[in-house]
């Protein structure tokens, strides 16, 4: 039998995990609980072991696991390792790169292999990458394993939706109230019994993304997580803007990335310059909103917020968005890089309507979407 308190900690490395992208539910965190409740004699290996293989679902959990669990039930040790481990690192990487790192840009993709070999990469160069900013990314495939890991990040909303019961006539489980009910006219005798089913119903998401130039080197990414997203939630919506607003829920909903690559760069209107945000949102309201929001709906606006249009203009329409919707979360590729502020006039005026304002540079920036969610 385990203690409250061992209980507790237990728990807490279930939120660590959960905040790094596992899927941990009530039934991994009973069932760690009994497996460690088990064990006669626990020790470090056999624990690690047990948990991983509960906790992990793909190669990437399984790689990450490890470091997570010393760092948390064996804090000093990881301390001491990752120490000793940066020092080897940091060697490797000035032998290779002759002592000289000439750039940012250029030195991202020849540095995978070295950061692979870093337990401060826990999965190597795949966790290379979802750390790495998408613009620094100058290697083709790296880029295309970042879109892809965009987009299975966005997928993982269908496991977090919630769990709700409905009422139907036949099924396995009987709902013993609506029973009841129902054949009140019977005398109470079951004659027309009510079963009950849980189903899980996915967030209701508008996605208003930002393709004006300024968001041309992010967007790659930003698309894949957007279709994720509407992947995930087959009732959801998209549109994209510059000087104008379209809808492209349809385009999102390919079932080829390369169909819908090819379909976005046909649309020669969507590839405009400037960026007039406060009037793209006001065509939203107006011909839109009426349709597309409820009391329900999560409003992802994804966008650098470099806007030609007054501050108080865009102030008034994200007013009226946020009164109609649920939660209104802004997605900025700019605000995880050190020479952005966000104490811009745009900005200043939006923030007030805004739930979350949260960085989109790469893809561990957009993990954090997934759970700030009102689900």
């Amino acid at each position: 039998m385990i203690n409250t308190q061992f209980s507790d900690r237990i728990v807490e490395f279930a939120h660590l995990l959960r905040n790094k992208g596992h899927v941990i539910g009530l039934k991994e965190l009973t069932d760690s609980m009994h497996i460690i409740s088990e064990m006669k004699q626990p020790d470090e290996n056999s624990t690690l072991h047990s948990l991983r293989s509960l906790c992990c679902r793909n190669k990437y959990e399984w790689q990450q696991f490890e470091k997570m669990f010393t760092s948390f039930w064996y804090p000093h040790a990881a301390s001491r390792e990752a120490k000793s481990t940066s020092q080897n690192t940091e060697t490797t990487i000035l032998k290779q790169q002759g002592k000289s790192i000439s750039g940012i840009a250029g030195t991202t993709t020849n540095l995978f292999e070295t950061m692979a070999y870093s337990t401060d990469y826990a999965a190597g160069k795949q966790n290379t990458i979802t750390k790495a900013d998408f613009r620094f990314l100058n290697n083709h495939h790296a880029m295309r394993e970042a879109e892809n890991l965009a987009e299975k990040l966005a997928l993982q909303l269908k496991a977090r939706s919630r769990t709700h019961r409905k009422i139907v006539s036949k099924g396995r489980n009987m709902d013993i109230r609506h029973t009841i009910r129902r054949n009140m006219a019977h005398g109470g005798i079951p004659l027309h019994p009510a079963f009950s089913i849980k189903y899980k119903k996915p967030p209701h998401l508008v996605i208003l993304h930002d393709v004006s130039h300024s968001m041309s080197w992010n967007n790659p990414l930003l698309f894949r997580f957007a279709r994720g997203l509407i992947k995930a939630c087959p009732e959801s919506e998209a549109f994209v803007f510059h000087t104008r607003l379209f809808c492209v829920t349809k385009l999102y909903r390919e079932k080829s990335i390369q169909q819908m690559r090819n379909k976005l760069e046909s649309n020669n209107h969507l590839w405009l310059g400037g960026t007039c945000i406060a009037e793209s949102l006001k065509y939203f309201n107006q011909h839109y909103a009426k349709t597309t929001l409820r009391n329900n709906a999560i409003i992802i606006i994804i966008s650098d917020g470099f806007d030609t249009d007054a501050p108080e203009y865009l102030a008034s329409q994200l007013k009226l968005i946020k009164s109609k919707s649920k939660q209104l979360i802004w997605l900025n590729p700019m605000l995880g890089r050190k020479t952005y502020t966000s104490g811009n006039r745009t900005m200043l005026a939006a923030k007030p309507f805004i739930d979350h304002f949260i960085p989109a540079h790469s893809v561990d920036a957009l993990r954090s979407v997934i759970y700030k969610m009102k689900l």
